[in-house]
Formats: C-alpha cells, sequence, structure tokens
C-alpha cells in the first residue's frame, strides 16, 4: 500500500518536473529548464512505473532524483529574500518524495 502511495508521488512529482522545465523554457527561453526539467521529470515517472514490479529499485532511484532537484532548489532559495514559489514548490515535493520512499522502504 506505502509503496503504491510512493510511487504516485514520485509520478506526480515527475509531472510537476515535466511541467517546471517547459514553463522555464516559455517564460525565460531557458533550454536549460526545459532538457533538465525533462530528463528529471521522465525519469521520475519512469522510476515510479519501475517501483510497481521492482519497488526498491524504483523508490530508491525516485529519491536519489528527488534528493538532486531539492538540493538544486534549495542552493537556488538560499541566500535570496524573495525566491519563486515554484523553488518551494519543487523543494516541497521533493521532501514529499523522499519521505513517501522512505516509509515505504522501511
Amino acid at each position: 500500500m506505502l509503496q503504491t502511495i510512493a510511487s504516485a508521488v514520485a509520478a506526480g512529482y515527475g509531472a510537476l518536473s515535466l511541467t517546471g522545465g517547459v514553463l522555464g523554457y516559455v517564460r525565460a527561453g531557458s533550454r536549460a529548464s526545459l532538457i533538465a526539467g525533462g530528463i528529471s521529470g521522465l525519469v521520475l515517472i519512469g522510476s515510479a512505473l519501475l517501483a510497481l514490479s521492482h519497488p526498491v529499485l524504483g523508490l530508491v532511484l525516485a529519491a536519489l532524483v528527488s534528493l538532486a532537484l531539492v538540493a538544486r532548489f534549495a542552493r537556488s532559495v538560499a541566500g535570496k529574500q524573495r525566491a519563486s514559489g515554484i523553488a518551494y514548490l519543487m523543494i516541497g515535493g521533493g521532501v514529499a518524495v523522499l519521505v513517501a520512499a522512505g516509509l515505504a522502504l522501511s
């Protein structure tokens, strides 16, 4: 049951990452956002699907990608008096994946 929930959270975070990459490209012309958001989003969605048949492998992969994204967005928030809401949303989503994966694997 927890593995299914963790997979769903990872897939949702993957969709959020994909959407963020597209928004970064549309709003600022950032090809880096499009590529990074696309790759991380697809890997997260793929890891969520993988977790359905191989829970440990899929959830560990989702946790690693989420940890990398949390670190990246935490660095962008640190030192700024006004950070974007999208950065906080990405941090929150990544933490949700880490918590869900941790609970499912424990």
